[in-house]
């Protein structure tokens, strides 16, 4: 999960890679990211091999390139590259078959529990993510992305190319149906 990295420290290790070419930043950074990002192309894409294909080849692109780019945010530049590519990959794949990102569904969202926990909240957990996955698909990737991944609105407004207005109204409802299926849930 991505909501305990320090921004400033990721502008840290960007900054020494691009510096320095610090190959262990790279690394570090490259370890920060590729999960989460393989996670964000697998919701995307559905193939495991397309979303390690797309996540190396936005790393190998941003090392070869790394003196050539002008890179803000790092992490926004990262989700909006995998997001691209994804879509990319869907209209190379069959140029009749366009998706959407809005259209995207099966992101399955995992939770990280002890085994004692398992035990005693898994029915609620199964609940859960049927709850999340009843969400209209823009609303479910909203929530994801800040949720799971631990953007701000901005950094997911950017990514998704969107208002961040927009990612507050769809994370609220978001939340507000989550709530009323969970309240639902607890009352049974």
């Amino acid at each position: 999960m991505m909501q305990g990295i320090d921004t400033g420290h990721i502008q840290e290790l960007w900054e020494k890679v691009t510096a320095g070419e610090d190959q262990q930043a790279f690394s570090t950074l490259y370890q920060l990211f590729f999960r989460p990002l393989f996670r964000f192309a697998l919701s995307l894409t559905r193939s495991a091999e397309v979303s390690e294909e797309i996540v190396n080849d936005i790393f190998v692109k941003i090392w070869t390139r790394k003196n050539d780019l002008a890179i803000k945010d790092l992490k926004v530049y990262l989700f909006t590259s995998v997001k691209n590519q994804a879509l990319d990959h869907h209209r190379k794949r069959s140029q009749k078959e366009y998706v959407a990102i809005e259209e995207v569904s099966d992101i399955h969202l995992k939770f990280s529990m002890d085994p004692e926990q398992i035990l005693v909240t898994a029915e609620l957990l199964k609940r859960i993510e049927a709850a999340i996955q009843q969400l209209p698909p823009r609303s479910r990737l909203i929530f994801m992305l800040v949720r799971q991944y631990g953007l701000k609105y901005k950094e997911v407004a950017a990514v998704l190319e969107l208002s961040v207005k927009t990612v507050e109204n769809q994370l609220a409802i978001a939340m507000q149906k989550l709530t009323k299926t969970i309240s639902f849930v607890l009352a049974e």
